[in-house]
């Protein structure tokens, strides 16, 4: 019993070390953004590897339900997702996968299209713990766990980097149960774009669909 009040009062003692003023700012913008175009560098450090694996890529987001990501340039991996399906493309193997958005695999993919984002400081925790936050030459980084169950077991924490000045996002960070990372960094952002249709409905012509 007295273990159990000590874990109790030392979570609320972490809680309350989150200063969670600039993640509600950018939370607030988040209702103004009806779609994003986002330019970025990822890094996965692999525990056997000395440097990270850099791969350059592109963001595409439309609210309700609609994202993109483009791994490469020009692309060799990219993952759609309809609010409801994910489909990931090897377009190197002409392969593609159609996956549940509510699968832990998907939901690493769909994170930022989530509806975690647009339902205020309320809706992000429901989706996530907070753990700790602080101020790095400029950037709020804010260091939360997911509490979906299955996502969990993929990926211990989630790292967000904010800039406070524009209430924009500068970098996400994954740490999964394989020790591994996967860091994304924006690098260019564009804001409530007009964005085709079919940027969410590529062919699976020619691909083998599993």
């Amino acid at each position: 019993m007295r273990f159990l009040a000590l874990l109790l009062l030392s979570t609320a003692f972490l809680r309350a070390d989150v200063d969670t003023a600039p993640l509600e700012a950018w939370l607030k913008r988040q209702a103004s953004v009806r779609s994003l175009e986002a330019d970025f560098i990822q890094e996965r450090t692999l525990p056997s590897l000395k440097k990270p694996v850099t791969t350059p890529g592109t963001l595409t987001i439309a609210r309700p339900g609609k994202l993109r990501w483009d791994l490469g340039k020009p692309a060799k991996t990219i993952a759609v997702s309809d609010g409801t399906t994910i489909t990931l493309f090897d377009v190197e193997k002409k392969q593609a996968r159609r996956i549940s958005a509510d699968s832990s695999r998907a939901k690493s993919f769909s994170m930022l299209g989530d509806k975690s984002f647009s339902g205020g400081l309320e809706g992000f925790t429901q989706a996530f713990d907070l753990v700790e936050s602080r101020m790095t030459d400029g950037i709020y980084q804010l260091t939360t766990r997911p509490k979906d169950r299955s996502m969990r077991g993929k990926v211990g924490y989630v790292f967000f980097d904010i800039d406070p000045a524009k209430s924009e996002l500068r970098a996400i960070e994954l740490r999964l149960d394989d020790k591994s990372r996967i860091r994304t960094i924006f690098t260019k952002t564009r804001f409530n774009t007009d964005i085709p249709a079919d940027r969410f409905a590529p062919s699976t012509e020619g691909y083998e669909v599993r």
